[in-house]
């Protein structure tokens, strides 16, 4: 029987998931990353791609036994940043964004004076524990420079670092601008050679508003820019996508949706369906559960792997919760976590990832990722912005400036550090009673397996590999391997033996796990020398 063999996307592979276009070759590609066969068993080729168990694609699932696959919240959280300066005494806005350019991180955000007018702010860090807000001298505030306040007014913003581009345009922005202006407003892009000093595009990227933060990326896969935007569907906040060649060439839309006006026909229209929705509100959601940002980004340690972390927002126009509402767009936001393997398909954890309630003491109401991650050794930083009100008290301060006056004396949240295991999204957890999980067919590159694991007490993990069928090849039985009892982001298997992986690379096999009282993140085959194992 003929063998489909299907790679995975990557800047090493012709193979293009994106680039697919027509209905059939979709209708393939879907289903052979669902595990389906057309003539012969699928075959997946990862070459030395790290393989993180975000969804089940790899898994043949008739043969996992008493293994559950289990969402991981950061391992801490810590406070980094506080509003304490007067352009920040009424706290930071909802929206961050943190790059990492190797030798200094920096964190984008926004924040509200007394007066409840926003500041677009830049804080720089080594370690990205300890944040310093530097004197940059460009933007005068109560008639002083000194402070951290970037000549731009963004706030609904994002900002990434585009290795892509050329030097002049390492740094790239999109932001919503001219607001309410119906001839000028929308989407417009910006681009900078050191993060601070931004050129403007003079043509807007889309004449809507999408009323809350982009996300987007360079997606080697696609050779493409992937953006997400919040829109409406048709009432509910969810996330649309479009992929581009240039970011700074207005972006294709379909005009022939009528325009939403959320805010009246005299303003800009709201962004709804101009673009096709990947992600939003389902039947496991709350009613008038709703995803006000996306959060959307390719993970940068597996080429395959995208991961979103969306704000959910718990609105309170839902009976129980209406006598809690100050406005009609009140309620709370969770972080929640979404995962995918083309960017378009998104499976979205419906626990939350990043929760509201205590932080050093402080009871969080609202909860919103920022975008972009920092790797520190074998540890993910992620940020986010903390409130202890809800969503539509700063439309209270809009309406009747007298109660801006008790907050400016309260404990006003700030910036929070997520601390995360490399790859530790989603792990295969087994109890105290022993399971196992089984992969497809698999053809790797290489000649040595790594193990993002973590075995605890008295746990244990054992590998074997098999051939199709299912059958242990010689020497490599679970009882060949030794036996595993650690906790490491890259640790080696070995088989008591000693035989070599080389002679079955490049020939399809299955890996089955075996775990008790253990967490297995994530798989990677490589070379002998290869640096991942250090």
């Amino acid at each position: 029987m003929d063998m489909i063999l299907w790679k995975q996307p990557s800047t090493e592979s012709g193979f293009r998931f994106g680039r697919v276009i027509s209905a059939m070759t979709l209708v393939v590609a879907v289903s052979l990353v669902a595990g389906l066969t057309f003539g012969g068993p699928v075959v997946f080729e990862i070459g030395s791609h790290r393989q993180l168990f975000l969804d089940d694609h790899l898994l043949d699932a008739a043969r996992a036994q008493r293994v559950t696959p289990t969402l991981n919240p950061p391992q801490s959280i810590r406070r980094v940043l506080k509003p304490d300066q007067p352009w920040e005494a009424l706290g930071f806005i909802f929206y961050a964004s943190v790059v990492d350019n190797g030798k200094t991180i920096q964190l984008y955000h926004g924040s509200y004076d007394a007066e409840k007018k926003k500041h677009f702010l830049l804080a720089t860090s080594t370690d990205g524990f300890h944040w310093e807000q530097p004197e940059l001298g460009l933007k005068k505030f109560q008639g002083s420079t000194k402070n951290n306040i970037l000549p731009l007014d963004a706030v609904e913003v994002s900002v990434i670092r585009d290795s892509h581009s050329s030097p002049e345009k390492r740094y790239r922005l999109l932001f919503t601008n001219h607001w309410p202006d119906p001839a000028r407003a929308g989407v417009y892009a910006a681009s900078s050679a050191d993060g601070i000093a931004w050129n403007v595009t003079p043509e807007r990227m889309l004449p809507f508003v999408p009323d809350s933060q982009p996300s987007f990326f360079w997606d080697e896969s696609l050779q493409k820019y992937s953006i997400y935007l919040r829109a409406w569907n048709p009432h509910l906040r969810a996330v649309s996508r479009m992929a581009v060649d240039d970011l700074e060439k207005p972006w294709p839309y379909d005009s022939s949706v009528p325009p939403y006006f959320v805010r009246g026909k005299d303003k800009i229209p709201t962004f709804s369906r101009e673009w096709p929705i990947v992600m939003g509100p389902d039947e496991k959601d709350t009613p008038f559960g709703q995803l006000y940002t996306s959060v959307a980004m390719r993970y940068p340690y597996a080429p395959h792997v995208y991961v979103a972390f969306p704000a959910v927002f718990l609105n309170f126009r839902a009976p129980e919760w209406k006598e809690r509402a100050v406005s009609s767009s009140d309620g709370t936001f969770d972080v929640q976590l979404a995962t995918s393997i083309d960017g378009i398909t998104w499976k979205r954890w419906h626990q939350p990832y990043v929760s509201g309630g205590l932080q050093d003491g402080l009871d969080l109401r609202l909860v919103s990722m920022g975008t972009g991650m920092v790797r520190r050794g074998n540890l993910l930083l992620q940020y986010f912005v903390g409130w202890p009100h809800t969503h539509g008290l700063p439309g209270v301060w809009d309406r009747d400036p007298a109660t801006r006056a008790p907050w400016l004396k309260k404990d006003l949240g700030g910036i929070y550090c997520a601390t995360q295991r490399l790859d530790g999204f989603v792990s295969m957890d087994a109890g105290d009673e022993s399971g196992t999980i089984t992969t497809v067919p698999l053809v790797f590159k290489g000649d040595r397996l790594l193990l993002n694991l973590h075995v605890a007490g008295t746990g244990i993990a054992k590998v074997a590999i098999l051939d199709q069928k299912g059958d242990a090849l010689p020497g490599f039985s679970t009882d060949d391997c030794s036996a595993m009892n650690e906790d490491a982001v890259n640790l080696e298997v070995h088989w008591k033996e000693g035989v070599s992986l080389s002679a079955l690379a490049g020939k399809p096999v299955r890996l089955q796990f075996m775990l008790r009282n253990a967490k297995l993140y994530a798989f990677q085959f490589i070379p002998a020398k290869d640096p991942a194992s250090k």
